[in-house]
């Protein structure tokens, strides 16, 4: 509603996904998650239905994967950090 006539105003709806790179890493990761999952359940919607305890077992869940596997994820995550970085670099120098 427009406050000021009162009348109803298009909304454009916003954009999922701010880069086609960002859509291809959700699409992967649905991928994974429908390999690792059973096929009659419907994770997303069990997301959208009880978002409040899929953040609390994501949570519990990122919890204790880090605590067993802390140091190999973050050698990991910096590795993939560290390329990332030197492409974006090399990109921006025309190497």
């Amino acid at each position: 509603m427009d406050p000021a006539t009162g009348a109803a105003v298009a909304r454009r709806p916003m954009a999922r996904f701010a880069t086609r790179e960002d859509a291809m890493n959700d699409s992967f990761l649905d991928e994974i998650l429908d390999e690792l999952l059973p096929e009659e359940l419907d994770w997303a919607d069990l997301v959208r239905r009880y978002p409040v305890p899929a953040v609390l077992l994501a949570a519990v869940g990122g919890f204790f994967l880090g605590r067993s596997h802390g140091p190999s994820i973050l050698t990991a995550a910096s590795s993939y950090a560290a390329s990332e970085m030197a492409k974006n670099v090399n990109e921006l120098l025309g190497q």
